[in-house]
């Protein structure tokens, strides 16, 4: 396939929003330096909804980078100098597919949940789905961007007719929709009517509440007229009790799902791939997104081994609203890719004046941090 520069156009108003707070958390004024501006550390803010195995973790990816080192270059590699560097390919280039189209025009699926691991599933192409994180809404933008030769994030996109029909028809409900206001998710907001939305009023599929999730699922499938499959993450569907809070009310509508627990880069691929075929796009759609990622993660890798050549990884601090260190496999996964050393990201809380020992030199925060800045870098302490 040929590869496209649809996703070269980032979300600038976003990102630009993003690097103000950074650089304002980076300064810390004029007089003597408090908590943790005393590191003299990088900040890169980063959207949460883009640290998972969506399209956008690309944008995420290059944020960072940009933030700690600047301006990523290489415009004149190719798709083809990508698959030739074998053990940049072999690592993140390639993935195993989940999904087989059978002779009836279903799919077979292999999913996956913390709770009972892989599993297959048979399910025809979805007329409409419900989605449990964002990653699933996400990806379906992107896709219908693809489809219709828009950059996703661009103004175009949100004018485009095509795509906010798209979705608006086939993303029928799921989590509250106050976080998409809350977080101004202009692809959802602009395509999808919150009176008719099917709400389910959580962001978490280890809050859903089986007996509303039966109700949605019967609304939005027409009681098995429709084709409905329900998205959900199955990172997070860690115990016996969740799978049964989110499998069970599918099994009494008669509405299929599919879960997924991605952990690596690869996993990006394959979970762009699965949603695409379940959402009935064809292969070169799904080639155009994938292999625009793909190309895009050379230029950062070849860039990252520029950048850190003959150099000791330099240490990154996460922390996530709650105040601790953030723990996700895909946190440590995009600082591992970008070269740092992730090993700060623990879990655990970490006060100042551990920080100021361990000496990080990027410290990254979420845009929906509802904290102050003094909170964040420990200057009100």
């Amino acid at each position: 396939m040929k590869n496209t520069k649809m996703l070269a156009v980032a979300a600038v108003a976003i990102l630009a929003v993003a690097a103000i707070g950074a650089f304002a958390l980076a300064q810390g004024g004029e007089e003597e330096k408090k908590g943790l501006y005393r590191l003299n550390a990088d900040v890169s803010l980063v959207d949460m909804g883009r640290c998972s195995a969506t399209p956008g973790v690309i944008m995420t990816i290059e944020q960072i980078y940009k933030d700690y080192y600047g301006d990523i270059g290489h415009d004149g590699l190719t798709l083809d100098d990508a698959k030739g560097d074998a053990e940049f390919w072999s690592q993140y280039g390639s993935w195993d597919s989940i999904v087989t189209k059978e002779e009836d025009g279903t799919l077979s699926l292999l999913i996956s949940s913390a709770a009972k691991g892989p599993e297959t599933v048979n399910m025809p192409v979805a007329d409409n789905v419900v989605v449990m994180g964002t990653m699933y809404s996400e990806t379906i933008y992107f896709l219908a961007c693809a489809a219709n030769n828009v950059a996703p994030y661009s103004e175009e996109s949100f004018k485009n007719e095509a795509v906010m029909g798209y979705i608006g028809s086939v993303v029928a409900g799921g989590m509250d929709y106050t976080y998409y206001e809350e977080y101004d998710t202009r692809f959802l907001l602009d395509a999808v009517d919150k009176s008719t939305y099917a709400d389910l009023k959580v962001n978490s599929v280890q809050r859903i509440d089986p007996e509303l999730l039966t109700t949605v699922l019967n609304k939005v499938s027409d009681n098995g007229s429709k084709n409905t499959v329900y998205l959900a993450s199955g990172t997070r569907i860690s115990s016996a009790e969740h799978y049964s809070n989110n499998t069970a009310p599918a099994t009494r509508a008669g509405v299929h799902y599919a879960f997924f627990a991605p952990s690596t880069i690869s996993d990006v691929f394959q979970s762009i791939e699965c949603i695409g075929a379940i959402m009935g796009f064809d292969d070169v759609t799904i080639d155009k997104v994938v292999q625009d990622i793909q190309l895009r993660l050379y230029k950062v890798h070849k860039a990252v081994e520029d950048s850190n050549k003959g150099k000791e990884p330099a240490k990154a601090y996460w922390e996530g609203s709650s105040g601790t260190a953030v723990s996700s496999a895909m946190a440590t996964v995009i600082l591992d890719y970008l070269g740092f050393d992730a090993s700060l990201l623990d879990g655990a809380e970490h006060d100042m004046e551990s920080l100021l020992s361990e000496k990080p030199k990027l410290i990254l925060f979420y845009t929906n941090d509802g904290r102050s800045d003094a909170e964040k870098m420990r200057t009100d302490t």
